[in-house]
Order: C-alpha cells, then sequence, then structure tokens
C-alpha cells in the first residue's frame, strides 16, 4: 500500500488550519481557548487580504511557504500549490492545482462543541505585542504545566490572527505563521462561490454501526475526546480533541511496508507496532500498521501528546482465518514433518 504523506495535507489548508485554530478536520463548533475563538470569530467576520508566510522545523530543517489569503462575508480563500476554501454554503472545500473543487467537509457533518480545555491549558492576560505587517498587536501565551506552547499575536482593532508561534518542550518555535502585509477593510470581494463542487465529502457513521466500539474509543489519553465518526469509501476518520487541538486518527485495512512511506519519517512504536513520525507545516502525521490496517494520525497539538493519545488506542484485532484458511493452516501443519 502505497502512502503518500505529502498529499495528507496542503499548506493552504495548513494556513487555514492556523488562521481557525482548528485542525485539517471537520470544523467544529466554538470553544476552547478564548484568543483562538476571538480569532476564529474574526476571521469569520471581518474582511481582509494578505500575504501569509508558513515556517516549521522538519527534524533539522527548517521550511518556508508564502501563500495568499482573502476573506469576505464569511468566505475565506488561501492560495498555494493547492486553493482551499471555507465556505458558508459549502463548508470546506479544496481544488488542486487549478482542478475542479472537492468538498472536504460539508456543514451539516461539523460535530459539536469541543471539550473544555481549561483545566489543562492556562491562557495569560492579553498584553501590548510588537506589531505585525504594520498593524498593532495584542500577545497571548498559552501555557501547559508552566511550560509555553504557543504564543498568539492578534490584530489590537479586529481581533484577526496575525502571527501564531509554537513551542517543543525545549522552547524552540517549531511551527510559525505570519501575516507579511495585510489589507483589512470592507473593500476586499468575497472569493467566488465555487460551482459544482465533487461530493467526495465523507459521510457521518454512528458508533452502532462499528464492528465494535474499541474501533472508535470515547477517550483517549491526555484528555482527548471522540467528535464524531466519519468515512469516506473504505477509509474510517475518527475526531478527537482535548480543546485546544484537534486529532485525527484514520483508518483503512492494507499492510504497511517502508518503501510505502518517504524515507525522511522518524521511526517509532505505537502499540506493538513499528511508525514512522512526519513533521508538515500543520503539525505531526504518524503512520504505523497493525492487524492488518494502516492507521494515520494527523494533529495540530505538540508531538508528545499526540503520541500519548495514539498510544492508547486498544490493540486492532488480528485478522481471523476463514473457514477455509483453517483448512489451509492445518494441512501444512500436516505435511511439514513429511517435507
Amino acid at each position: 500500500m502505497k502512502l503518500g504523506v505529502a498529499g495528507t495535507a496542503s499548506r493552504a489548508l495548513t494556513a487555514l488550519t492556523l488562521l481557525f485554530g482548528v485542525a485539517a478536520s471537520a470544523p467544529a463548533a466554538a470553544t476552547g481557548p478564548a484568543p483562538l475563538e476571538q480569532a476564529r470569530h474574526a476571521a469569520e467576520h471581518t474582511a481582509f487580504e494578505g500575504v501569509v508566510e508558513v515556517r516549521w522545523r522538519d527534524g533539522g530543517v527548517t521550511r518556508s511557504e508564502r501563500l495568499t489569503v482573502e476573506a469576505a462575508e464569511g468566505a475565506l480563500m488561501v492560495r498555494g500549490d493547492n486553493r482551499v476554501m471555507a465556505q458558508p454554503a459549502f463548508g470546506r472545500l479544496i481544488s488542486h492545482r487549478g482542478g475542479g473543487w472537492e468538498e472536504l467537509w460539508l456543514p451539516s457533518q461539523a460535530p459539536g462543541p469541543r471539550p473544555d480545555g481549561a483545566s489543562k491549558y492556562r491562557t495569560t492576560a492579553p498584553g501590548e505585542g510588537p506589531p505585525v505587517a504594520g498593524r498593532p498587536t495584542k500577545v497571548v501565551e498559552i501555557h501547559r504545566n508552566g511550560a509555553l506552547l504557543e504564543r498568539i499575536l492578534l490584530d489590537t482593532q479586529t481581533d484577526l490572527l496575525l502571527a501564531r508561534d509554537q513551542f517543543d518542550a525545549q522552547g524552540a518555535v517549531v511551527r510559525s505563521l505570519a501575516f507579511q502585509s495585510v489589507k483589512v477593510g470592507s473593500s476586499t470581494s468575497p472569493p467566488a462561490e465555487p460551482r459544482s463542487p465533487a461530493h467526495h465529502a465523507p459521510r457521518t457513521v454512528a458508533l452502532a454501526r462499528l464492528a465494535s466500539p474499541a474501533a472508535a474509543p470515547e477517550f483517549l489519553a491526555d484528555g482527548y475526546q471522540r467528535m464524531g465518526i466519519y468515512r469516506t469509501g473504505a477509509v474510517q476518520h475518527v475526531l478527537y480533541s482535548d480543546g485546544m487541538y484537534d486529532l485525527s486518527v484514520f483508518e483503512q485495512q492494507g499492510r504497511l511496508r517502508q518503501a510505502d512511506v518517504p524515507p525522511a519519517g522518524e521511526r517509532l512504536v505505537v502499540g506493538a507496532a513499528g511508525g514512522w513520525r512526519y513533521a508538515w507545516p500543520g503539525g505531526q502525521l504518524v503512520v504505523w500498521s497493525t492487524g492488518g490496517r494502516v492507521y494515520t494520525a494527523v494533529s495540530d497539538a505538540p508531538a508528545d501528546q499526540v503520541l500519548a493519545a495514539i498510544r492508547s488506542l486498544p490493540a486492532a484485532p488480528g485478522r481471523t482465518l476463514s473457514l477455509l484458511g483453517k483448512v489451509r493452516r492445518a494441512c501444512q501443519a500436516l505435511m511439514e514433518p513429511l517435507s
């Protein structure tokens, strides 16, 4: 099974993620740290356009990409290698390299409010921040257990998110987004409405329809709570959140070999299975295979949280042999002493 890690999330989707403060998954109803909720509300209700630079650390290499962003009348468009749109009537859509639009999520499929993350995270009071793209800002920090996780710079006038830094356990910036230029005002035109987008959005799956509730546990380690279960073709997607970060776990039948994944990944263990971790512009991506299934976890959370959560997933049951398979296994056992 070939895994297209690079195609799992575009840089344009990353900017949409960081601007709205939600991962590359279904948009969830508001809750979470107040600064991010203010930024989400501002991005949905303010007309603006600008150029954003996204920077992220990939091992010992720092990578970057510039994107254009425009928003008006509730619609937001990010243009990079791909185009991503958040549009009230259509939900979220993506267009790959100038092609037609495809639905990522429909408004009717958005999960409920995120859990309350107030007990897990501490948010500082707003203070005066440095100017970003020539606009005054207020700075807010988000901490956990005394460690700085995020520094957020909001536009003083509108509450737009103008810059965002995410830190690792050693206090180094691992991911950042900042406007290089921005124009705020009602003269910005809304992005053109997409025409006849392809209907590729996932469908919602009820827990009762799963073969086992263990396939989508209600809670994972470190405070992650199940928000929704979805399916696109043969791929199942379970969405989790801890109130600030979202975590998507994708599952499909198959087996994974080292030749199936890009070579730059960090080797690690998930349960009893070996896997690979990759840094991408929006956070962390982990892929592993066990029990005849391939799993991919995508999140904007810190790496230690992602690993703790996915390692708390119940072990996948092995494949059950069919009657014919059991007969073949018995015949093989009988013939081996004669060979």
